[in-house]
């Protein structure tokens, strides 16, 4: 099973273009994280994306995007205190849920 992207909103502000993406996430985690291409996301193939903010924790799980990969990242919430929240290995943990993004960039799709 791939990830369910469906595009929710669109807008503008300034020159620079969101859009409002629920991610639906699968059982195939794969170590460093999910791909998502700037088209996936609705700015079409030749499109950038700068930034996504996530909702930061998810039913015990922090979610971030590696802009320097592409890739959306889960973290187990319950690791000691001061330490590096790992980065998940069970994929079926965040099998069906369904992530809300906002994502910036430019490009139309």
């Amino acid at each position: 099973m791939a990830l369910g992207v469906n595009i929710v909103d669109r807008g503008a502000a300034g020159d620079l273009f969101f859009r409002v993406v629920d991610v639906t996430c699968d059982n195939s985690y794969p170590a460093g994280g999910w791909a998502i291409t700037p088209a996936q996301l609705g700015f079409g193939a030749n499109g950038v994306v700068y930034q996504v903010q996530t909702p930061g924790v998810k039913d015990g799980f922090f979610l971030e995007y590696d802009s320097s990969t592409a890739k959306l990242k889960v973290r187990d919430a319950s690791g000691a205190a001061n330490t590096l929240s790992p980065e998940i290995t069970t994929v079926t943990l965040m099998n069906n849920k369904v992530i809300r993004l906002i994502a910036w960039g430019k490009g139309q799709g």
